[in-house]
C-alpha cells in the first residue's frame, strides 16, 4: 500500500503534445471522466488535423506524449506506465484510447517520447467522431486534467476544466485555446513546433 496515494506536492513527469511535430490538431474536449463515472475530471480529447466528419480511421499518428512501457494495447485502448515497472497501480500511467487495431503499437513495447503508437479513430469506448481521449493516472488514481496540484500540462500548454464536463482551456503564456468541436485555428487548434516536442 502507498499513502497517501497523491500528496498535495505531486508533479507531473514531463508531457509533449501527443501528435507528430509540426503537425495542427484541434482541442475539442475539456477536462471530462478518464473512463466513465467517478474517474473524475481526468480526461482531455483532441481531433486530428486531417478534419475527418464521423467515424473514420486517420492517417495522422499519435505518438507517445512520454517514454514508457506499453501496458495494454487493446480495444481501442494502449495503456503506458511511465515508470517502467509493470504495474498500471503504481507511478505515472498514460491512457491512450480510440488508438485503430491497425499499426496499433504493441504489449510490452518500449516507447520513446514522440515515438509513433497507432491512429485516432473510434474504436473503444463511447465516440461518434474520430478523436484521442488522452488521460492520466498516478498510483491507480484519476488525476484531474483541469485542477487540483498536479494540471495537465502537454508541451507548455496547461488545462483548465470550466464548469460543466467537456468544457474548457488550454493556456501556454498568454496564448489560450478554447475545447470546441470545431476546426479553427484560433480557438483551438494546436501546432506543435520544433522546439516544444
Amino acid at each position: 500500500t502507498v499513502e497517501p496515494l497523491m500528496t498535495s506536492d505531486l508533479a507531473q513527469p514531463e508531457l509533449r503534445l501527443p501528435w507528430e511535430t509540426g503537425h495542427t490538431w484541434y482541442f475539442t474536449g475539456g477536462p471530462h471522466g478518464g473512463w466513465g463515472s467517478g474517474s473524475g475530471r481526468a480526461a482531455l480529447d483532441f481531433a486530428p488535423g486531417d478534419k475527418l466528419v464521423g467515424c473514420t480511421v486517420s492517417p495522422e499518428w499519435i505518438v507517445a506524449a512520454a517514454p514508457g512501457l506499453v501496458l495494454r494495447s487493446e480495444n481501442g485502448e494502449v495503456l503506458v506506465d511511465l515508470d517502467g515497472d509493470g504495474f498500471e497501480q503504481s507511478g505515472w500511467v498514460l491512457l491512450y484510447m480510440h488508438v485503430a487495431a491497425e499499426d496499433r503499437v504493441e504489449v510490452g513495447a518500449t516507447l520513446e517520447r514522440g515515438q509513433r503508437m497507432g491512429h485516432p479513430s473510434c474504436e473503444g469506448g463511447f465516440a461518434d467522431a474520430t478523436h484521442l481521449h488522452f488521460a492520466r493516472r498516478y498510483n491507480g488514481e484519476w488525476v484531474p486534467a483541469g485542477s487540483g496540484p498536479a494540471p495537465m500540462i502537454l508541451s507548455g500548454w496547461m488545462a483548465h476544466r470550466d464548469v460543466m464536463p467537456y468544457d474548457g482551456t488550454l493556456t501556454r503564456g498568454d496564448e489560450e485555446r478554447t475545447a470546441c468541436e470545431c476546426w479553427d485555428d484560433q480557438i483551438n487548434g494546436l501546432t506543435l513546433g520544433q522546439n516544444l516536442d
